[in-house]
């Protein structure tokens, strides 16, 4: 496992995918220029992220965290009249959410100007973006004791990014990256953190329990629900992998799986969704190819992803009570813009049988024959043949968008 090849693909990967040194120092100019328009209005702030970190791995578009500080909740609202005075040959988009924060974007580059309140005790924050200036001392401390974990963490976050379980937004349910970094320190590196993660339930890096149970007796149980328990170094009560789903993490031992029993440059490349390929396998399997056009008038980002993301999986859930196979079913979000995509290929079963009431309740039984041609019993029970269409569940699917805030339309062949 740990052979000159295998530490060769990971070598490449670092190499192929750490960005340039001149776009780092671009960035870093970038963000430079907006903490000093912002110092000449009396304001701190910080770079923060993957950044500050050393932990940047290639994006098609950037972004940089600055950590804009305040004393106050009140004094939060003036950050955008500050912005809207200062300097800055980027477009200034505010982002509402908790607490607002504020895009500026540039060419393959956005800056993000999060306003946090300062907070000496985590217990008292108001918001978890407070703690953030905590997150980016703990890490990089940690990385300037033992440089080669900012390899090791890039080398997590785009292995996580290739098995799509990168990000702890509500339409992914995956690691944060504050998660993936937290997780590599724990375990020294990339390799020990794949190979031992399954193994590790709770993980508690500065020992803030002294056991499982009092974990358990004092965390929220809201927060004891995830698959991975991640205490927070910097804010004991809190749980760092709290948004990661069972469903995501099963994907991710999945992939763990396939790639320690064979490592491949492609296990960290992420997969561009090929609609031809998955038409030609509907052709192949004699199935149905859908394409669902699925938009939002809700704010880009985690807002509009989670709202499509909740109607396609409304709408596989209701093609599976109808008895429909489904082959492949793929969600296709960028993360930005209003706009999805969802694939679907399912194997229609085009007559299918309905269990109705028990026989002895009359009335019931009398309702549920209305307008049924096959009425059968079985054991008890009276049942029914259905014809389903794949056309009609998505129809009646189609009934309840406006209900989730989305606008959908479905190719079918």
């Amino acid at each position: 496992m740990f052979n000159s090849k295998y530490k060769k693909l990971l070598n490449q990967v670092i190499k192929t995918s750490t960005p340039p040194k001149k776009e780092i120092q671009d960035m870093k100019i970038l963000a430079e220029g907006i903490l000093s328009e912002l110092k000449k209005t009396g304001i701190k702030a910080t770079i923060g992220g993957s950044l500050a970190k050393n932990t940047l791995i290639k994006k098609e578009n950037q972004d940089v965290d600055i950590f804009v500080e305040f004393n106050s909740e009140k004094e939060t609202k003036n950050l955008e009249k500050v912005l809207k005075k200062i300097k800055t040959k980027g477009k200034i988009i505010t982002v509402h959410g908790s607490r607002d924060y504020f895009r500026i974007e540039f060419p393959k580059v956005s800056l993000e100007i999060i306003p946090t309140v300062i907070c000496k005790n985590p217990e008292k924050a108001k918001n978890i973006t407070d703690l953030s200036i905590s997150h980016v001392r703990y890490v990089t401390k940690k990385i300037r004791k033992s440089k080669k974990l900012a390899d090791e963490i890039k080398l997590a976050k785009i292995f996580c990014s290739a098995s799509d379980c990168y990000g702890a937004e509500s339409y992914i349910q995956g690691f944060s990256g504050y998660a993936l970094e937290l997780l590599v320190i724990q375990f020294g590196s990339f390799t020990k953190f794949i190979k031992r993660i399954e193994k590790n339930k709770i993980i508690d890096l500065e020992n803030k329990f002294k056991n499982e149970n009092e974990i358990s007796r004092e965390l929220n149980e809201s927060k004891l629900i995830s698959p991975i328990i991640l205490i927070d170094p910097t804010y004991k009560y809190r749980n760092v992998t709290a948004a990661l789903s069972k469903e995501t993490f099963d994907k991710f031992l999945k992939y763990i799986k396939d790639f320690l029993k064979k490592p491949t440059i492609e296990h960290f490349q992420k997969k561009i969704i090929n609609k031809e390929e998955i038409r030609n396998y509907a052709k192949q399997t004699n199935s149905k190819y859908l394409e669902i056009k699925i938009t939002t008038k809700k704010q880009e980002g985690d807002i509009a992803g989670t709202k499509m993301k909740k109607y396609f999986n409304f709408f596989i859930q209701q093609l599976k009570n109808k008895e429909q196979e489904i082959l492949i079913e793929e969600f296709e979000y960028k993360g930005n813009g209003q706009k999805a995509t969802g694939y679907i290929v399912v194997k229609e079963k085009k007559r299918i049988e309905i269990c109705g009431p028990e026989i002895k309740r009359k009335e019931a039984t009398r309702e549920f024959k209305k307008g049924k041609k096959e009425i059968f019993e079985r054991k008890g029970f009276i049942w029914t043949m259905e014809e389903p269409s794949i056309k009609n569940i998505f129809q009646k699917a189609k009934r309840i968008e406006k209900e989730m805030d989305v606008k959908v339309e479905m190719k079918i062949n």
